[in-house]
C-alpha cells in the first residue's frame, strides 16, 4: 500500500502530524466497516484475532484496510465462540477471556478494536507508559481521565487546537465500551457504526476496562521497573503483570 501501515504514521513523531482529526475519524470508521464485513456481512464469519496498528494498511487516500489474516479463524453461521489451548496474537490487544482462557469470538476482535481506537485518539502505544506518572498502561490511563472528567488531556498533541471535541469525546466513550472486561457488554460492530454516525444516539456508560490497574498495582510495577533499570536485570529475570505489545505469539495449527 502507498502509505504502508497505520503505526508508521501514528507513532512517528513527525509523520503523526499528517493525521489530522478528519483522517483519524475516517480511519476509525474504515476499520469498523472492515470488521463489520468480517463479522456480519461475509458469507463466513471471520475472527481476525490480531487486530493492531501495524495490521491496518493505508492507501493513497488514507483509507484503512485490515490486513494479515494469518491468525484468523472462520466460524460457521451458528457458531458464536471458539476455544484454543494455543494463544496467538499480540500482547496489549488481546481480550482477557482470550489471553487467560483461550476463548475467542467477535467480542475479542471488538476489544482489540477498542484498544486501537484509543491509540488513534491519544497517539500513544498501549505499552508506552514505562515512565508515566499517571498510569502503567493505556486503558488505565484513559479510564482515570474519563472518571476524573479530564478527557481533554488525552488529546494527541499532534492534533490542531481546533477540532470537533464532541466527536473526540464520543470516540473515547466508544473505545471504552469496546474494552470492557465483560465481553457481553461490548457492542457489536453494527452498533459501533451507528454510534459513529449519530450524535443523538443514546450510549450506555462504560464499565471499567479489562486489565485495570489500581494505584497500588501501578506503583508496584513501577518499582519493579526501577529495580530492573538499577540492577540491569532483564525481563526474563524479573516478571511483571505488564506485557509489551510489540511481540506477537504465533500458532502452528490448522484453521
Amino acid at each position: 500500500m502507498p502509505n504502508t501501515s497505520l503505526d508508521k504514521f501514528l507513532f512517528d513523531p513527525i509523520k503523526c502530524a499528517q493525521l489530522d482529526w478528519r483522517k483519524r475519524y475516517k480511519i476509525i470508521e474504515g476499520i469498523a466497516r472492515g470488521l463489520l464485513y468480517l463479522h456480519e456481512d461475509s458469507r463466513l464469519k471471520i475472527i481476525h484475532r490480531d487486530l493492531k496498528a501495524s495490521n491496518i494498511l493505508l492507501d493513497r487516500d488514507m483509507n484503512a484496510k485490515i490486513s494479515d489474516f494469518g491468525l484468523a479463524k472462520i466460524f460457521n453461521v451458528e457458531q458464536t465462540q471458539g476455544n484454543t489451548m494455543r494463544i496467538a496474537g499480540t500482547y496489549g490487544y488481546m481480550a482477557p477471556e482470550y489471553a487467560i482462557r483461550g476463548q475467542f469470538s467477535i467480542k475479542s476482535d471488538i476489544f482489540s478494536f477498542g484498544v486501537l481506537v484509543l491509540e488513534i485518539l491519544t497517539g500513544r502505544k498501549n505499552s508506552a507508559f514505562h515512565e508515566s506518572e499517571q498510569a502503567i498502561d493505556l486503558l488505565t490511563y484513559v479510564w482515570r481521565h474519563w472518571t476524573a472528567g479530564t478527557t481533554q488531556q488525552l488529546i494527541d498533541r499532534a492534533l490542531p487546537e481546533q477540532f470537533p471535541s464532541i466527536e473526540f469525546q464520543r470516540c473515547i466513550h466508544l473505545g471504552l465500551l469496546c474494552v470492557q472486561d465483560n465481553p457481553a457488554k461490548r457492542p457489536t460492530m453494527s452498533s459501533v457504526l451507528l454510534m459513529l454516525s449519530s450524535n443523538s444516539m443514546s450510549v450506555p456508560a462504560p464499565s471499567p476496562p479489562a486489565y485495570l490497574l489500581s494505584d497500588e498495582s501501578s506503583e508496584s510495577i513501577a518499582l519493579l521497573r526501577d529495580l530492573e533499570n538499577a540492577t540491569g536485570l532483564s525481563n526474563q529475570h524479573v516478571s511483571t503483570t505488564h506485557s509489551k505489545n510489540i511481540v506477537s505469539i504465533t500458532e502452528l495449527e490448522p484453521r
